[in-house]
């Protein structure tokens, strides 16, 4: 099951319901985010790789992608060394189940690369696609990546012709506020077409609506709609065009530049008194080791002087008990120590 929407369209949202009924989306998963994807992203770490790996090659990101993208060639021999790694992916899977998912949004503008290699393989695809408000996709973009809404709104309509250029006709679409709302009924649909067991039990608990930070109200307007089938291409752009003209957007990109040169620059100069003070304690620390040194040679020299002197202590000694040894031995003999012993008196008085 190839799972199809934007970046921050609530793909995770229904993968963790997806997980929740049975589908299984491998252990090679990246790890959640806080702030971002507390909960998990629910993409496969290598065909992330592999995904940016062909949209390198095609000299795009996920964010800079253009309309030229989708009249891409994917099966042409430029992209026969991220084919071999995709194969592989392929053949290992996604945990064994009655239902393997595997979702990036970049399979958006990637998706004929790996359709075809499915084809080749023989490994039957079914397809899911989750649509959200555009505009609550570029608020959420503008939060996460500071991008201006009219160029995330624009990066949601390049994604959403991708997934209407290379989808099957047989894709099933569904919203997010629905899926938010009633997520045992769209996992319900979804059950008679896919191997799911549906839990409406387990199902409150993987889809957490608190997570949800951008919600728009109160209008009309297509770009504040989240359908629960493929979007209107031409209104959708027409919408774009008119409420955020390519001018302001660029004048708002030139803006965000501008700040983000500003705090740079600030950040430099911090940056720059930090190297300071590092060189600064570099050359302390550089002092203090010479005059460790110093030191060092100083307690060098004294050790060898009070190893000398305990030397000569210790030759005094012995030269004392040397001689008190000789005068015991006169002393005890019996006429001449009587002699010294009177002689020792006398001359005491």
């Amino acid at each position: 099951l190839f799972v199809l929407g934007m970046h921050r369209s609530g793909t995770s949202a229904l993968c963790a319901a997806l997980q929740a009924c049975g589908a299984s989306f491998g252990a090679n998963l990246l790890e959640p985010m806080g702030g971002v994807n507390e909960e998990g992203f629910w993409e496969d770490a290598d065909v992330v790789a592999v995904n940016e790996r062909l949209l390198e090659a095609a000299g795009a990101r996920w964010y800079s992608a253009t309309t030229e993208l989708l009249q891409l060639d994917w099966r042409s021999a430029d992209f026969d060394p991220e084919r071999e790694l995709a194969r592989d992916i392929l053949k290992r899977g996604f945990d064994a189940g009655p239902l393997e998912a595997v979702k990036d949004p970049r399979l958006c503008l990637t998706l004929p690369f790996w359709t075809a290699l499915c084809e080749e393989m023989a490994i039957d695809t079914r397809f899911c696609a989750i649509n959200r408000a555009p505009l609550e996709v570029a608020r959420s973009l503008e939060r996460r990546d500071g991008f201006p809404l009219g160029y995330g709104l624009r990066l949601y309509e390049l994604y959403s012709r991708g997934i209407a250029r290379h989808a099957p006709g047989n894709i099933i679409y569904l919203g997010y506020d629905e899926l938010l709302a009633d997520p045992a009924g769209v996992i319900g649909r979804m059950g008679k077409f896919l191997p799911l067991a549906v839990s409406e039990e387990t199902l409150s608990s993987a889809v957490r609506g608190d997570l949800r930070h951008h919600t728009e109200m109160g209008s009309g307007s297509v770009l504040c709609q989240a359908c629960s089938g493929p979007p209107d291409e031409e209104a959708l752009a027409a919408a774009i065009r008119e409420e955020y003209p390519v001018e302001h957007t660029l004048a708002q990109f030139a803006v965000a530049l501008a700040e983000r040169g500003a705090e740079m620059f600030r950040i430099g100069g911090l940056h720059s008194i930090a190297l300071e003070t590092v060189d600064e304690r570099d050359q302390q620390i550089s002092d203090f080791d010479v005059r460790f040194s110093e030191l060092s040679q100083k307690h060098a020299d004294l050790h060898k002087q009070l190893s000398k002197l305990g030397e000569e202590h210790t030759y005094a000694l012995d030269l004392i008990r040397s001689r008190d040894a000789q005068l015991k031995r006169v002393f005890s003999k019996p006429l001449i120590g009587q002699l010294f012993r009177v002689m020792w008196k006398y001359e005491q008085r």
